[in-house]
């Protein structure tokens, strides 16, 4: 069958699968980056349901899930059960970051496509996670494919990675890298649609760094 057929088997359950093997990817590349993370405080920002956070439970110290979407942060609280290393948190760090918030490590996963403006986040993250790691796995840029079964996403293309690393490092990040990380497929309206994700790795500053140049 061509990528561009109709399905003739249940779509949902292969994007699961397709969801379940990106997730997994995600949390291997977070132990692969912080081996020593025991006593760490993780913040998974943009949690959306909790697929990378719950799967680092056993691996920090603490656990911070963060959306700013309610209902996926209560279903991140469903499924964390109760544990007492987790915690979920409802916040936008683009308008105020809390000030009790503190971790060493902040993970975000196919959120940053979602921001028309990297800038407000660039600026919030030193003051919850000064001098920390931060990591991100989300879209190499796929003129728009990932989201066309959705209008109100029309805008969202997926990332540059020269330009990606150029606004990160003119906010003032250091040692920033970004390398291949997972490719999958997922069903489409009706179409087998390729996702490449992208990892990046960086120091944030120890304080916000106000940058001169582009920050989308």
């Amino acid at each position: 069958m061509s990528a561009s057929a109709e399905p003739l088997f249940d779509t949902s359950a292969a994007n699961v699968a397709h969801g379940t093997a990106r997730s997994e990817a995600v949390a291997a590349a977070v132990r692969r980056a912080v081996p020593d993370s025991a006593g760490l405080t993780l913040l998974d920002y943009g949690c959306g349901p909790g697929h990378i956070g719950l799967r680092l439970a056993d691996d920090f110290g603490r656990i911070i899930l963060a959306d700013v979407d309610p209902v996926v942060l209560a279903q991140a609280a469903d499924a964390a059960g109760g544990l007492s290393q987790v915690e979920t948190r409802l916040m936008d760090l683009t308008v105020q970051a809390p000030a009790d918030l503190r971790a060493d490590v902040v993970v975000s996963c196919m959120s940053w496509h979602h921001l028309p403006d990297l800038a407000p986040l660039l600026e919030a993250l030193p003051l919850v996670a000064p001098g920390g790691r931060l990591l991100v796995a989300d879209m190499d840029a796929d003129g728009g494919a990932y989201h066309r079964d959705n209008p109100e996403f029309a805008w969202i293309t997926g990332f540059d990675r020269a330009e990606l690393a150029h606004t990160v490092v003119g906010h003032g990040y250091r040692d920033v890298v970004i390398t291949d990380l997972w490719q999958g497929q997922k069903w489409i309206n009706g179409q087998l649609t390729p996702i490449s994700l992208f990892w990046l790795q960086a120091l944030i500053p120890v304080a916000p760094v106000v940058s001169t140049g582009s920050t989308t």
